[in-house]
């Protein structure tokens, strides 16, 4: 089986997205053997931020990731051809991946992606499918995990037509629907456009606190829509754990009892969702 490229995505902030993200793939390669590469394409780079404090890399970010020429970002997809005569080449694995241990790897993120110029003829949009494919990342890697910015943007649009899958991070409130509605147009566009066949791996709740009557109803009116019943939602969720939010020992799920308990859950139930698609 070859690798999987999954975007974690939601169009409305503030909903434990990298969170998750990160949960789910550093669990599946410390716990599970796998190998997982992150690409973060949010301009805010939490997700960069987070893997580089774990793994002391601050400094080396700072001074030779994500400045210069030569600078270790996903920023390097996005280079804007500045001539005719010369064309400008994709960046090869070894230039722009950082290794952080025997299973997982980063595409660093940058605050300066906000500087991308806009995508006017649709090629910037296929720039992270295109390293992917050009360069076997899916037969290196088991999971390539994409970070997407809560916005419509180029990235947002890059991230889905690489993927194969999308994941979806909720909390229980009011507002998750609008964003749910957001992100199935942005998906129905770029399917209509460019035939991507992005599959959903289904909808996670997250941060969940005590379940009171009021957000079990709110859970069952958003349940019961007929987008969210077609995208489909996971039998476990992430409970609102304290230590992990401040981040006393880091943004990493399995570092803390209760969250790890709730990601090794979540784990096993990606795992066998993307084994249904395989059948």
């Amino acid at each position: 089986m070859s690798g999987k490229v999954v975007s974690f995505i939601n169009m409305k902030g503030g909903v434990g997205k990298t969170t998750l993200c990160i949960g789910i793939g550093e669990y599946l390669a410390n716990y599970c053997g796998k190998k997982i590469l992150f690409i973060d394409l949010d301009p805010q780079f939490n997700t960069t931020q987070s893997l580089v404090n774990e793994f002391n890399l601050e400094e080396e970010y700072l001074s030779n990731y994500s400045e210069g020429t030569n600078q270790r970002t996903v920023m390097r997809l996005f280079e804007t051809q500045q001539t005719i005569a010369k064309r400008l080449d994709l960046p090869e694995p070894d230039d722009i991946l950082v290794h952080l241990n025997d299973n997982m790897d980063l595409l660093p993120g940058t605050i300066n992606l906000i500087l991308v110029e806009t995508d006017k003829d649709g090629s910037k949009a296929k720039k992270v499918k295109k390293f992917i494919l050009n360069n076997n990342l899916k037969e290196k890697y088991d999971f390539i995990f994409i970070d997407c910015p809560p916005t419509i943007s180029v990235y947002t649009d890059a991230a889905l037509i690489a993927s194969d899958f999308y994941l979806v991070p909720i909390r229980i409130d009011r507002y998750s629907i609008l964003g749910i509605k957001l992100l199935k147009q942005v998906i129905d566009r770029l399917d209509d456009n460019e035939g991507i066949g992005i599959k959903p791996l289904g909808i996670v709740y997250t941060m969940v606190k005590e379940l009171s009557q009021k957000t079990v109803q709110l859970k069952t009116t958003f349940e019961s829509t007929e987008i969210v019943q077609e995208i489909g939602m996971f039998e476990n969720m992430t409970l609102q754990v304290n230590d992990l939010l401040v981040g006393l020992q880091g943004n990493i799920a399995s570092k803390y009892k209760k969250s790890r308990e709730d990601i090794d859950a979540i784990c096993k139930e990606f795992l066998e969702r993307i084994e249904k698609y395989e059948v």
